[in-house]
């Protein structure tokens, strides 16, 4: 079974920021090994945000979560977060965070393959997961190189291309290494 999903658009306050949410409804009922968000723009960029709901690869205890690059006319660095909040208890979330260069016209996403245990995800009494959907918000910030150029704390942001990968983790705990993202190439695994 397909998920069925949908956006609902929470802020876009500059031609360089949005903030969504991705209901995904039918969570639970999937056979799709991978699901897709509809591509976003964020100013001359364009994304989609993709889940493996039941774990990607030697992954399979956790839902792994990426922002994949679908057009990107020049060389750009981000600022990314993904939360799955409880649906029950506001004060209660899992978000991640990040930041990362993607070279122009890269196809590589990057993101977390350990997000969060699948067990916690689907605890009912936790509120991730109601009435079979899951809301995932989604935030991207992106600036080019010619943006920073007036900046001189952001000489090298462009020269990390890859190697320099950052993630705080702002809310529960994570397993050991979870808050780390990581760079990866995202294949058509859908059944």
């Amino acid at each position: 079974m397909a998920l069925a999903s949908e956006i609902e658009k929470i802020s876009s306050s500059s031609s360089s920021t949005i903030k969504f949410n991705w209901k995904i409804k039918n969570f639970s009922k999937t056979t799709q090994m991978l699901s897709e968000s509809d591509v976003f723009s964020v100013g001359c960029f364009k994304w989609k945000a993709c889940i493996y709901p039941k774990g990607r690869e030697k992954v399979y205890y956790h839902l792994s979560i990426f922002l994949v690059p679908v057009e990107l006319p020049k060389t750009v660095s981000t600022e990314i977060s993904f939360a799955i909040a409880s649906q029950i208890d506001p004060n209660t979330a899992v978000r991640k965070e990040g930041k990362q260069n993607f070279l122009e016209g890269s196809t590589a996403a990057w993101g977390w393959p350990e997000f969060m245990p699948l067990n916690e995800l689907h605890d009912p009494y936790k509120g991730y997961i109601v009435d079979d959907t899951c809301i995932i918000t989604v935030e991207v910030t992106c600036w080019s190189k010619e943006e920073d150029s007036d900046d001189d704390d952001d000489e090298d942001a462009a020269s990390s291309l890859g190697d320099n990968l950052t993630a705080n983790q702002s809310s529960d705990p994570q397993p050991q290494g979870a808050t780390q993202g990581k760079r990866t190439e995202i294949k058509e695994e859908r059944q």
